[in-house]
């Protein structure tokens, strides 16, 4: 038995109804379990119990025998003094503290096919471990806890988003720069696009708003693709205005060989994503100083409307002719940088500014984005679920990221649901 899960129980009152008996026949009654305790000391602060008429306030133990209270050293730790209560799963000896008071101990009863599951979700492989149980919880509720976790994963990308603001020396206009290259080509080539945003600062880009082939050399420039570009009229047009450029305002190259081509599809290839995201900067401006004042998500999407230079309808690589096709941001790009980039950041900068509308908008557009169609989220709607926005898929991939992963099901609120709807069941 792990201690963990004797935690969960006693933690989430999944103990019955409150009353327990000590060893030495007093009544105990538990008005309050406590605060689970993180950090070294008792295993919960602050319980609340009510021992043969008598209120008591203090420090509860848990362990899976009284004994474990001698080979951890408790009794000779003053820390341990004001404990109020042993809670244990088997009770084979007195405890005292380092005062020589005995601290009075109850033994702990919990659903056996609650420990069950919990065995089973250790266990498994299958994703996510309670699938087995699911049927069991009420949609209303499931969706309704969508809602929270989707905040949580929201909150921890504006834990990133500060890091990035400290970095800048909060510059807001920079970090949100930094933030679209970031998420620019997905998985793959996100650190060589971030890299990028940090070797070519957007103060720079700005000065060449409305010259879309200089911002495009800029960037391919340090990018450093440019120098095995090929002999194309283009490239070579690129190679001779960066030379110009990087001069200029003293700029540094990237290693080509950062970029990954391998196993991806052309549409994604860097050299095509570094061509939209020019197209896409060039139009966007200096975004900054009026993305506060949009209005609606479709004014948002509109921003993506933008299309690559010409040379690049025939092309995905430099020098490598394709067929023709004219090279669009997308709707699926853009989608990606909304909830994943702008959507934290205004969420952020709202809270910053104690302007409370402006960071419910930005949960608004979560929830009014098109739901995320990768392997995460099917995994859920393979469990039965409808997910119809990109508020619901981001709920599921905080899920599966934070809680299915790294096995937390007793931290998870599904998780923790689950058993209690396995009591209620068998009760």
């Amino acid at each position: 038995m792990e201690e963990s899960f004797l935690h969960h129980i006693w933690g989430h009152g999944l103990y019955g109804n409150g009353d327990f008996v000590t060893h030495s026949g007093k009544n105990v009654k538990i008005l309050n379990p406590g605060t689970y305790n993180r950090d070294a000391g008792p295993d919960f602060f602050n319980a609340r119990v009510i021992i043969d008429g008598v209120e008591w306030a203090g420090n509860i133990e848990m362990h899976c025998q009284s004994s474990d209270w001698y080979v951890h050293g408790h009794h000779e730790d003053p820390t341990y003094d004001n404990v109020i209560l042993s809670v244990v799963l088997i009770d084979d000896v007195k405890v005292f503290n380092t005062q020589k008071d005995e601290v009075e101990c109850v033994i702990l009863t919990y659903a056996k096919e609650m420990y069950d599951e919990f065995l089973f979700m250790k266990g498994t492989r299958q994703q996510p471990a309670c699938l087995r149980s699911l049927e069991l919880l009420n949609d209303d509720w499931f969706y309704m806890t969508l809602q929270s976790l989707a905040i949580e994963r929201l909150e921890r990308k504006v834990t990133d988003i500060q890091v990035i603001m400290k970095q800048t020396k909060n510059n807001w206009g920079e970090c949100l720069y930094r933030l679209i290259c970031k998420y620019w080509a997905g998985n793959v080539n996100e650190e060589p696009f971030y890299q990028l945003s940090l070797h070519l600062p957007y103060k720079v880009i700005l000065k060449y708003i409305g010259h879309p082939e200089q911002i495009e050399a800029l960037l391919f420039g340090v990018s450093g693709l440019l120098k095995e570009a090929g002999e194309d009229d283009y490239p070579q047009c690129l190679r001779k205005e960066y030379a110009f450029l990087k001069k200029k305002h003293r700029l540094s190259d990237m290693k080509a060989a950062q970029w990954k081509f391998m196993r991806i599809r052309p549409n994604a290839f860097p050299s095509l994503r570094l061509a939209l995201l020019a197209a896409f900067l060039n139009k966007a401006g200096n975004f900054i100083s009026y993305l506060p004042e949009i209005k609606t998500l479709k004014e948002l999407q509109s921003l993506f409307e933008a299309e690559a230079s010409t040379y690049w309808n025939t092309h995905f690589l430099f020098s490598r002719p394709s067929y023709q096709k004219k090279k669009v941001v997308g709707e699926a790009l853009g989608s990606m940088i909304v909830i994943n980039a702008i959507i934290p950041f205004i969420f952020l900068y709202g809270k910053e500014r104690n302007d409370e509308a402006l960071a419910s908008k930005a949960i608004d557009w979560l929830e009014e984005e098109k739901a995320e169609n990768n392997f995460i989220t099917n995994i859920w709607r393979g469990c039965g679920f409808v997910l119809d926005s990109a508020l619901q898929t981001q709920a599921v991939i905080q899920l599966h990221r934070e809680y299915c992963e790294k096995h937390r099901c007793l931290q998870c609120k599904i998780g923790r649901e689950v058993f209690k709807s396995i009591i209620r069941q068998d009760s």
